[in-house]
């Protein structure tokens, strides 16, 4: 039975990281900071409403139902080609501005591109990682490899693994390291913090596989991430829960979907008709994952929003720092 449900904390509290920090690394890939009565920003919320609705009225008449999350063949087909057309150049902060996707921070409507949102979750994941102090890292639903390799730089002494269901993905991870001795300078200005290692991403072990059948033995690694990817597993939930936490030994860290930050009506609609993660956070406790701490007080879509949980693996040491 699950646990009751975990109070959302300030993110100063949960990882010591400030809002003026996520506001400086979110910056240069902000279009505009606009009132919830300006035009453009008007424009973009009833698009995103529109094409809700317009899913709805579609599903009526599809065979194929989303109501039990999407397929694994939908998500496969819908990232390999995600993973097939986006290159490391969209981490390049020269190129940043021009975005219109709709976030809501600190009471403000901004018009952002979402790349930036990869930089400033990358200062929570360090944050995490130095909280926890593991040994060995995995992040299930790895994409292109991004997060681990900006944290292998970061963190030298941590073995770093990642797993992707697509091929495309699983390629593009591999081709880069292969493509470079040293991070290039364009990432070296993305990351959050200094880099003391700027070779360690070519350590990083990349892996194609599924989150329902991870190919890894029980309790082999310390840390366990998942980034918007179990937003993508409705349909298996419980299976790659399962899975996440038999393969950890000690924490997860998931930023995702949860049910609990998405109670209004236009997200609720939007993930129902996307087919995305329905999970609570106190749901977590029936997979033997305790939340220690939760929270969501970072730049939000304004279509579907999302909540960092640190959980720790119940009956082992958790080894993390105050």
């Amino acid at each position: 039975m699950s646990s009751p449900a975990i109070g959302l904390s300030p993110l100063v509290e949960a990882l010591g990281v400030t809002p003026d920090q996520i506001e400086a690394l979110l910056a240069p890939f902000v279009t505009a900071r606009v009132s919830p009565w300006n035009r453009r920003w008007q424009a973009e919320i009833w698009r995103r409403r529109h094409k809700a609705l317009r899913r709805m009225w579609r599903g009526f008449g599809r065979r194929e139902s989303l109501r039990h999350g999407r397929s694994s063949a939908i998500v496969k087909a819908e990232y390999a080609d995600v993973w097939s057309r986006t290159g490391f150049d969209r981490y390049d902060l020269r190129h940043a501005a021009g975005g219109s996707t709709p976030w809501l921070w600190r009471n403000r409507c901004l018009l952002a591109n979402t790349t930036g949102a990869t930089r400033w979750r990358q200062l929570l994941l360090i944050r995490a990682i130095e909280k926890v102090r593991p040994r060995t890292v995995v992040e299930i639903g790895c994409g292109n490899g991004i997060n681990l390799m900006m944290l292998a730089c970061r963190f030298p002494q941590i073995a770093f693994t990642g797993i992707e269901l697509t091929p495309q993905g699983h390629a593009a991870a591999l081709a880069f390291q292969d493509a470079h001795a040293e991070l290039p300078a364009h990432l070296r200005a993305f990351a959050p913090q200094p880099l003391p290692d700027l070779g360690g991403f070519r350590r990083v072990t990349f892996q194609q596989g599924s989150a329902t059948d991870l190919p890894f033995q029980d309790g082999a690694f310390d840390l366990a991430i998942t980034v918007l990817a179990l937003e993508q597993m409705e349909q298996i939930r419980a299976r790659a829960l399962s899975e996440i936490a038999r393969v950890v030994r000690s924490h997860t860290l998931m930023i995702e979907p949860f049910r609990d930050v998405n109670g209004g009506f236009w997200q609720r609609l939007n993930v129902r008709q996307r087919g995305y993660f329905r999970g609570r956070i106190a749901e977590l406790a029936d997979f033997g994952l305790e939340p220690l701490v939760a929270c969501a007080d970072f730049p939000q879509k304004y279509i579907l929003r999302a909540a960092l949980v640190l959980s720790a693996r119940v009956g082992q040491v958790s080894g993390a720092s105050g």
